[in-house]
């Protein structure tokens, strides 16, 4: 069987955290926030190009992923401060030192800080545009695009969207291998 040099945290057992995080481990929390998406895409489209790009983390890098957090969801930014803080503690409290914060967003969410050995990468500069969330969609589940609704001007496709996210993946994976070269 083939393995994946990264997990999705909540896959592990407890014992299997306790074996895993040797106080090495990275753990990515991605965070997404793109706001309302346009109408021909579904509300799950930020949050989907999320998974798809940690998924895409964790074939090349040997990091467990938390559950993604949606800060749209969140009326005040002091809420998303304090699910954050809680995810924060939970995955301290299993033991990870080395924590990576993932915001993708159109804008920045705020100040979004990581006590300790930790980081903050900030990707989004595309996410503001309907093009590339609607190319990354047509990649990943295309029938979730409502293609009545596509503008006819849209150069949407799904090849875009499949390049957008490897180029996002690739920018991710060097900037946590500079903080943490033992990823390799």
């Amino acid at each position: 069987m083939n393995t994946l040099p990264g997990v999705w945290l909540d896959d592990l057992t407890q014992q299997e955290v306790a074996s895993r995080f040797d106080g090495k481990a990275v753990v990515l929390v991605p965070v997404v926030s793109a706001g309302i998406p346009a109408p021909h895409l579904p509300l799950k489209t930020a949050g989907l190009i999320a998974r798809a790009l940690c998924q895409k983390l964790m074939e090349r890098l040997a990091v467990a992923v938390a559950p993604v957090i949606d800060a749209h969801s969140f009326s005040h930014q002091q809420t998303l401060g304090q699910v954050l803080g809680d995810r924060l503690d939970t995955v301290r409290a299993l033991g990870a030192r080395r924590i990576a914060v993932l915001e993708i967003s159109a804008s920045p969410l705020g100040t979004l800080e990581v006590p300790g050995e930790g980081l903050v990468l900030r990707f989004g500069d595309r996410i503001g545009d309907g093009e590339y969330l609607t190319s990354c969609l047509m990649a990943l589940d295309p029938r979730s695009v409502r293609m009545p609704l596509l503008p006819a001007s849209s150069r949407s496709e799904a090849f875009a969207g499949e390049r957008g996210m490897s180029a996002e993946v690739d920018r991710i994976a060097a900037a946590l291998v500079s903080m943490w070269p033992d990823l390799i």
